[in-house]
């Protein structure tokens, strides 16, 4: 009876090789990972900065005069464009106000805002990616979104084409089903907070961004628990009645706000105008300018303004 031949072992690591083989498969990955771990060593070597613009292993972008590359700012903190060190690319990099930095409930609502950011992960909304300590301070990273905001499209361009601007609607709404789906509703949709990019053959993406003012619906307590101690939670000119009223929000007032920046997009402007006190009466109690919807398909009016009267009956 034929006997079967012993199996060969590597020399250098022991492994069973193959009759046909004349390497050991494992030697090679391991020198294949070995090389590459030293190519990537030195690639990415660098020492710690004591820059202000430096936090851990995220860069600030800075530039030609050397202030750094601001995307935006709010009353938690501000945004700059940074590059990730080690993976060599861009990312949005949001440092907590200096002046909240010794304010313990100050840092607890920008981890907070930061966690639930980072909970959603959805085409249409920037993902967060780190959440890091910087002296007595906090910073979190996020999807570098490239394009512009919506703000400045309006502003640029004025009033969109309709099909464009149902599309960045269509767009924003998948990306608060997908905040709702986490069970947050994030109180601060507007145009600013939505990011817009065109593709080489015309196509639109859209991300929403900056969920500063997001809050859990499993959240007991004050509507305003996130934002600024008794602060107003949201931006007036899109911001829901109920927002106003300081009553209980859930995800119609986010509807609301997007019905207010589809309204722009489609008119160059929002409906109401104002200071914040002339505003809380408009978007409480105001008549909406339906004359400035002339060339408006009349079923998309009526969506409006259902947007509008549905909030109203919350109040």
């Amino acid at each position: 009876m034929a006997t079967t031949p012993a199996k060969r072992a590597c020399s250098v690591c022991g492994t069973l090789l193959a009759d046909d083989s004349a390497y050991c498969p494992v030697c090679a990955l391991r020198g294949v990972v070995d090389a590459g771990r030293e190519t990537l060593k030195l690639d990415i070597e660098w020492t710690p900065s004591s820059s202000a613009f430096q936090f851990e292993h995220y860069q600030v972008v800075t530039r030609e005069d050397g202030t750094p590359l601001e995307l935006g700012h709010g009353a938690m903190g501000a945004t700059y464009k940074a590059v990730d060190i080690n993976l060599r690319c861009a990312v949005a990099l949001k440092v907590i106000n200096a002046r909240l930095i010794g304010d313990e409930s100050a840092r607890r609502r920008f981890v907070r805002e930061a966690r639930a950011a980072a909970s959603v992960r959805h085409p249409n909304v920037a993902s967060v990616f780190h959440l890091g300590r910087s002296g007595g301070g906090y910073f979190y990273t996020m999807e570098f979104v490239e394009g512009e905001t919506l703000e400045n499209l309006v502003k640029r361009a004025g009033q969109l084409d309709l099909k464009l601007a149902l599309e960045i609607a269509r767009q924003a709404a998948a990306g608060l089903a997908a905040v709702h789906k986490g069970n947050l509703i994030h109180r601060d949709i507007k145009p600013s907070n939505i990011m817009v990019s065109f593709d080489e053959g015309g196509g639109v993406r859209v991300k929403i961004i900056d969920l500063g003012l997001a809050k859990s619906l499993d959240e007991q307590g004050s509507q305003t628990a996130i934002s600024m101690p008794g602060g107003f939670a949201g931006t007036p000119e899109f911001a829901s009645p109920e927002q106003f009223a300081g009553v209980g929000v859930d995800i119609r007032s986010d509807l609301y706000s997007l019905g207010v920046v589809l309204w722009e997009m489609l008119t160059g402007r929002p409906p109401f105008r104002g200071t914040p006190a002339e505003l809380i009466y408009l978007h409480q109690h105001g008549v909406l300018p339906l004359e400035r919807l002339k060339g408006v398909p009349q079923r998309l009016t009526a969506i409006l303004v259902h947007y509008f009267r549905d909030s109203y009956s919350n109040i």
